[in-house]
C-alpha cells in the first residue's frame, strides 16, 4: 500500500482596500488595506490563534502584509511574489462599468486563461507562477497546517486546480479578510482535495 500525506491549507484573502470598496480592478497596484476594515478579521484572527502552523506564506503586496501583521501569528512568514494577484495592466483601477463596453474586455472575461489584459499579465503566466508556488510547497515535504495570505484570484485558481470547485468562476465568494480551509491528501504522488470549509466554521463543509 502506498504512503499518503495530508496538508491543511488555510487560504486567507487580504483585508479590504479603497479600490476593493469601489469595485475597481486591483492587481499589482500596491494599495494598503483600510484600517477601519481590519476589525472584520477578528473572528478569523481568533480562530487562527488556536492553531499552530508549520509554515506561513504571503504575497509581497502591502495589503497582504498588513493583513498578516494584524493576524499576529507567531511564525516568521515566507514572502513570495508568485502569490500576487494578476497584473491587470491598463485595466488597473477601472470598474466593470468603465470596461463592459470594450470587446477586448468581454473576450478576456470569456477566456481569461488564454487571454491577456492590455499591457498586463497573460492568464498562462498567472497560472504558471501560481502552479510553481503550489508545486514547490507540496514537493517540499511539509505536512500539517499551512497558512497562505493572498488575493481573490489566486484563491479561486487554487480551488479550481484541485477541483474543490467546478471552475474558476464558480469558486465560492471569499470575502476580504475571510479564510477557507482546504484539506489536500496525497496518495501515490497525486494530490486531491478531500474537504473545503469556511474558517471559522459557519455551516457544514461544502465537500
Amino acid at each position: 500500500m502506498g504512503t499518503s500525506r495530508c496538508v491543511d491549507l488555510y487560504l486567507v484573502r487580504h483585508g479590504l482596500t479603497d479600490w476593493n470598496k469601489e469595485r475597481r480592478y486591483l492587481g499589482h497596484t500596491d494599495r494598503d488595506v483600510l484600517v477601519e476594515e481590519l476589525g472584520k478579521l477578528n473572528r478569523v484572527k481568533k480562530e487562527l490563534s488556536k492553531l499552530s502552523f508549520n509554515a506561513v506564506y504571503s504575497s509581497d503586496l502591502i495589503r497582504c502584509q498588513s493583513t498578516l501583521n494584524y493576524l499576529k501569528l507567531a511564525n516568521v512568514p515566507w514572502v513570495d511574489k508568485r502569490l500576487r494577484e494578476m497584473n491587470f495592466g491598463e485595466w488597473e483601477g477601472k470598474t466593470y462599468e468603465e470596461l463592459k463596453g470594450k470587446p477586448a474586455y468581454r473576450e478576456w472575461i470569456d477566456n481569461w486563461e488564454q487571454g491577456r489584459t492590455p499591457n498586463g499579465e497573460s492568464g498562462r503566466d498567472f497560472i504558471r507562477r501560481v502552479n510553481a508556488f503550489v508545486g514547490e510547497l507540496l514537493e517540499s515535504g511539509v505536512t500539517g497546517n499551512i497558512l497562505v495570505v493572498t488575493h481573490g484570484g489566486v484563491i479561486r485558481y487554487i480551488l479550481a486546480k484541485f477541483r474543490a470547485v467546478h471552475s474558476f468562476w464558480e469558486s465560492p465568494a471569499v470575502g476580504h479578510g475571510q479564510c477557507l480551509k482546504m484539506r489536500l491528501i496525497e496518495k501515490e504522488g497525486e494530490w486531491t482535495c478531500n474537504s473545503l470549509s469556511v474558517v471559522p466554521s459557519v455551516a457544514k463543509e461544502t465537500l
